[in-house]
């Protein structure tokens, strides 16, 4: 592990995880007021916006850590009043920001919520990128894969970790390969963002499948997953971005079948979608019984989410709708 200890002034000792805290709000402010798209005088929304994001991101993440590590606190209280910076679950960050986004909609400071969606879609999947990097300053989220070859324990391959045996130990670097996804998606949801500028909440649902299918397998290499308290199998994030590229799924599908009618290119994605579905979980069973097959698992089940989130998209009618103006 990393120095977690920034600097020292004094009394007063800053973390590299406040820092990089700090820098992945900043960033996700900063470059969602850049590419807001409403009325420059409506940019309040993501001013306002900031604070409820924060506190309401920050809430749900502990209390979904508290959820699923119980054993760690002395009850719920102790929880959310614990100042471990690593004690956090990233799940909690889009209600959070979907949430706060909603309330902007519903006080009418910014009336199109498909098109603020999709200003804040891209920075937050940077913020999720620099928040992975706090990992490599605690004990947390450490892959579940060893990497024996000297050759590859180094970043962005592997990680020292600590076992309790006190033996030092490489780790396949589950945290620094997220950073490194999680950048990409942000690239990637960037240039979506600004070649569908008109079709409002499609880059919001862009990011959702693609976020959702990369979680899915980040959770699926880590030990310290965070699962359901009678469910040691498919952790909670899982679960989560399962029921995300669903939910992507039936939207579409209706959009598709109001505009085009209920043809046959549904029926054929839908058994797609089914069958692609049933190999991710049949890959996640396999590689939470067969640990040694990971190495031939894991790249099988990136290519079968990364196929999770195609399909949705292709699911969407291509038909631009008519505009609205933010009020």
């Amino acid at each position: 592990m990393m120095e977690s200890t920034a600097f020292i002034r004094g009394t007063i000792e800053i973390s590299w995880n406040a820092i990089l805290i700090a820098l992945a709000v900043l960033t996700w402010f900063f470059a969602s007021a850049a590419l807001y798209t409403g009325k420059k005088n409506k940019v309040i929304a993501i001013w306002l916006m900031l604070p409820f994001a924060f506190f309401l991101s920050a809430f749900l993440s502990r209390s979904v850590y508290w959820y699923s590590h119980q054993s760690q606190f002395h009850g719920y209280l102790d929880a959310l009043k614990s100042t471990d910076l690593s004690a956090f679950s990233l799940l909690g960050i889009l209600p959070g920001i979907f949430i706060s986004a909603a309330l902007m909609r519903l006080f009418r400071i910014n009336t199109n919520l498909p098109q603020l969606l999709d200003d804040i879609s891209a920075p937050t999947s940077f913020m999720v990128a620099l928040l992975y990097l706090t990992c490599l300053f605690n004990d947390s989220c450490r892959g579940k894969i060893l990497i024996t070859n000297p050759a590859f324990h180094k970043l962005p391959f592997a990680y020292i970790n600590i076992n309790p045996q006190g033996e030092a130990e490489y780790r396949l670097a589950t945290f620094f390969i997220g950073f490194i996804i999680m950048l990409i998606i942000g690239i990637a949801t960037l240039f979506f963002h600004f070649y569908h500028k008109k079709e409002k909440g499609l880059t919001a649902f862009f990011f959702l499948v693609y976020y959702s299918a990369a979680e899915f397998v980040i959770e699926s290499t880590r030990y310290d997953a965070g699962y359901f308290p009678t469910n040691g199998f498919v952790s909670i994030i899982q679960i989560f971005s399962a029921v995300c590229v669903v939910a992507t799924m039936v939207y579409f599908t209706v959009e598709r079948a109001k505009k085009k009618g209920f043809g046959a290119v549904i029926i054929i994605l839908w058994i797609t979608q089914l069958l692609i579905l049933t190999a991710t979980g049949i890959l996640e069973y396999l590689v939470q019984r067969h640990g040694d097959w990971a190495y031939f698992l894991h790249p099988s089940m990136c290519v079968s989410c990364f196929f999770m989130a195609f399909v949705p998209m292709l699911m969407h009618p291509k038909k631009t709708p008519k505009t609205t103006s933010d009020s």
